[in-house]
């Protein structure tokens, strides 16, 4: 694990791994499943490329749903992209207070 991840733009984030690995997480545009019932906001994971996984915020917490192609990515687990989610809501929160 040990992921550095910081803002890159408004709500965009680069997040850069031990060994080198380099992942973005954008801000997500509405997804029709997750915004119907809660409208939180929800993030995007790439690498190389793709899109491996969602990362949605609600309330006090965060739901991290890994796609299929990340399958292809195993030099990123699970574990990673929970790791990512818990400093996108440490950043989004700094944020947030500053408004």
């Amino acid at each position: 694990m040990r992921w550095t991840v910081k803002e890159w733009l408004n709500e965009t984030y680069k997040a850069k791994k031990a060994g080198g690995l380099t992942a973005y997480i954008y801000r997500a545009l509405n997804w029709p499943d997750f915004y119907r019932h809660s409208g939180a906001p929800a993030y995007e994971v790439k690498y190389g490329g793709t899109t491996i996984a969602l990362i949605r915020f609600e309330g006090k917490g965060a739901t991290v749903s890994a796609f299929a192609a990340a399958a292809r990515f195993p030099e990123i687990s699970d574990l990673d992209l929970v790791e990512l989610a818990l400093w996108v809501s440490k950043l989004r929160g700094a944020s947030l207070s500053l408004n």
